[in-house]
């Protein structure tokens, strides 16, 4: 019995579910029929019974749920996957046989390919078809000779798509039968000698650590045991892959080519054949952009860093004025963004790729975070000289998504939690900042990754991890880096039920009980149970998704003024802001904290060609989110220069640092087009707003 890719999701998603979740619930979550649903569990409880476990249980007209002594054991089963079959999914089968025929110095024939994945020899054919395409898209060939497969092209493109391969088959499976299987795919003459090179190098990538002092992500601390393993079997057959000369010098200047440097010495000393200087001048690029789980070093301590220093401050300066928000804590959101962005800047100078699975999920969840910080990134591609993808901009909009919530948090802590998470700070962050903002009891005091939870003790109250960990004496409460409304319940509930039972509500339910029995008929006691035990503890205490409204709920018929002119900017902030004063929305204080603002920053408000956005912190006379706009026919000047004159005044007044976002991203977005601008500028009523206005909503809103 072999489970594949998405049973182990599902067996994973009703562990971590932790109660009864109904078929539309699995239908949704995984994006496949009924029928697909229950031939899936079918397979995961054959496997179940394989391992003598209770199998996934669903009573009539009730949902799924693992019994308490299938959940007690999985996590170990799972952990333990030396001792359970897999299935490799289409899309890692495919990257499997791209890795072996990339790696491979000969022809490769069909039947090794076939048997190295287990499928037929219909299927390898059209993987191989597949494979030819993405192969052709990087200048590579895909022939046919007579004995087998071989890849014909450049050493640069062959090592990039081995990269890139491998970079996605660590990033979206954590499991041990896929590094197995790429130790094979390196080096499939002698058992022996892969196990004993993969150690070996895996205790020299440990070193590496402490030399640096960093902690690679998971993925990253495999990818570089493999990237070793191929620069070894590459120079075993004369390959080489040369450094453009003018990156020497700066590659050799780094603490990263030193330790890569005293790494192949070792490596030489325990008699394998030292690799050329071009080798190390790849291993140092790959350590340079591999993404870490912490970096103490914050220091700028090249003039490249110093510079990445400054850009990370105006990319903090640039979101806060276009969030309309400031951060308390600028320093240390600095300090994350540094650790994070160390990495970014090597993978993108030198072409490495980055695989986030979280794209979507950002994307879909936080769209306002995600276009703010697009927005805020223009310092970036200008220091790099190059646009920042999508996955790259995705990890930078998890930091201050992250950031935002937790300086929302300003409870008092009663107990101590510790996030393991295996994809590095800002998926560590955001995990972080979604359990404070639900359990705000709850002090994340650490995060950590999988090898160091297991290598170390962790004192604390209640673990949250997003990965199947060892069980210790701390409570572990498995949950997914971005949690759903579902999610986020079924956390709150299996947390507190951990903790304090009795202050989430558990006491009540005996007596509760009593009473419906008493009055009733109860037909399925435990899932009655269940469902009162949820909603005591989550009635008063789940934190429901911050609602956030559209630009058309804010900007209406009575908070657009037009007006000739002004006699100055300070009256002009002070008109725009009546309708909000008339409206209760904004106290006096509030205006005056606006002009106070203006004075002692300068012209910040003028955040683009004719426009200012004068705000102030809610806690300085905010009653309730408003935003409002004074049209004027003639500019008003916020300083001397011409590039600060305004036309139009729109004054925001937010409640915290989330609940304003979307509207402002839609603000943004129209704003961001000349002939929106334009139009908003030659208005003459209302209505001629409200249209440009409207049409931004409903495209926020779709």
């Amino acid at each position: 019995m072999v489970l594949d890719k998405r049973r182990i999701s599902l067996l994973h998603y009703l562990y971590q579910q932790n109660r009864k979740v109904e078929m539309e619930q699995l239908k949704k979550q995984f994006g496949v029929s009924q029928r697909t649903i229950y031939y899936d569990i079918d397979q995961i409880n054959g496997w179940l019974r394989q391992e003598q476990l209770e199998p996934i249980q669903k009573p009539y007209g009730q949902g799924f749920f693992l019994t308490k002594q299938t959940a007690e054991v999985l996590p170990d089963k799972l952990t333990l996957q030396d001792e359970w079959d897999y299935r490799f999914s289409p899309e890692e089968r495919i990257r499997l046989t791209t890795l072996t025929l990339l790696t491979q110095h000969k022809p490769v024939p069909v039947q090794d390919l076939k048997n190295n994945v287990q499928v037929s020899r219909g299927t390898i054919f059209r993987d191989l078809q597949k494979i030819s395409r993405d192969m052709d898209a990087r200048g590579l060939t895909l022939a046919h000779e007579n004995t087998g497969y071989v890849v014909q092209g450049q050493e640069k493109e062959k090592r990039q798509m081995m990269s890139d391969t491998m970079t996605t088959l660590l990033t979206d499976n954590n499991n041990d039968h896929i590094k197995q299987k790429l130790n094979h795919i390196l080096h499939p003459s002698d058992p022996a000698e892969e196990t004993n090179l993969f150690s070996i190098i895996q205790d020299e990538i440990a070193a590496l650590e402490d030399v640096l002092d960093v902690s690679f992500t998971e993925d990253m601390f495999q990818l570089l045991i493999l990237q070793i393993m191929i620069a070894v079997q590459r120079k075993s057959h004369d390959f080489s892959l040369a450094v453009d000369e003018e990156e020497k010098k700066i590659l050799e200047s780094t603490r990263a080519f030193e330790a890569a440097r005293q790494l192949n010495d070792r490596l030489r000393e325990k008699g394998f054949q030292p690799l050329p200087k071009q080798e190390i001048h790849l291993l140092t690029i790959q350590i340079l952009g591999s993404r870490v789980h912490y970096d103490p070093r914050t220091g700028s301590n090249t003039k490249a860093m110093e510079q990445l220093r400054m850009v990370i401050k105006k990319i903090v300066d640039d979101f806060q004025v276009t969030a309309c928000i400031i951060f308390e804590e600028r320093k240390q959101l600095e300090d994350n963004l540094f650790v994070h962005l160390k990495p970014t800047y090597f993978r993108l100078k030198y072409g490495l790729s980055l695989n986030n699975h979280y794209y979507r999920d950002i994307q879909t969840h936080y769209p306002d975070i995600y276009d703010l910080t697009k927005r805020s990134l223009s310092h970036l591609e200008s220091f790099i000289g190059s646009p920042i993808p999508k996955e790259e901009t995705a990890y930078i909009a998890m930091h201050f998504g992250g950031w935002l919530r937790r300086e929302n948090q300003t409870s008092v802590k009663k107990y101590r939690g510790v996030v393991v998470c295996e994809n590095g700070i800002a998926a560590s962050g955001m995990v972080r900042a979604q359990v404070e903002s639900l359990l705000p009891e709850i002090m994340i005091t650490d995060t950590l990754s999988i090898r160091e939870y297991n290598n170390q003790p962790v004192e604390t109250d209640i673990v949250f991890s997003t990965s199947f960990i060892k069980q210790k004496q701390t409570p572990i409460i498995y949950l997914p880096t971005i949690l759903n409304e579902t999610d986020r319940e079924s956390v709150v509930y299996r947390a507190r039920k951990c903790l304090k039972p009795d202050a989430a509500g558990f006491h009540n339910i005996e007596g509760l009980m009593n009473i419906i029995d008493h009055h009733t008929d109860i037909h399925d006691k435990e899932a009655l149970q269940e469902k009162l035990e949820s909603f005591l503890s989550s009635r008063h205490s789940v934190k429901k998704e911050t609602y956030k409204p559209m630009l058309d709920e804010l900007l209406t018929e009575q908070t657009i003024q037009f007006e000739q002119e002004v006699q100055d900017w300070e009256h002009a902030v002070r008109l725009a802001s009546d309708p909000l004063l008339r409206l209760e929305h904004i106290q006096q204080d509030y205006v005056e904290a606006m002009i106070g603002n203006i004075r002692e920053n300068g012209p910040y408000v003028v955040i683009a060609p004719h426009i200012a956005l004068p705000h102030a912190r809610p806690e300085e006379g905010v009653d309730k989110l408003g935003m409002s706009l004074l049209h004027l026919k003639h500019p008003v000047f916020f300083s001397d220069q011409e590039k600060h004159q305004a036309r139009l005044v729109i004054v925001l007044a937010a409640v915290d640092n989330e609940t304003h976002l979307q509207a402002l991203s839609q603000l943004t977005e129209m704003l961001s087009d000349a002939g929106n601008t334009e139009q908003l500028l030659e208005a003459e009523k209302a209505e001629d707003i409200l249209s440009l206005v409207t049409h931004y909503s409903l495209q926020g809103g779709q």
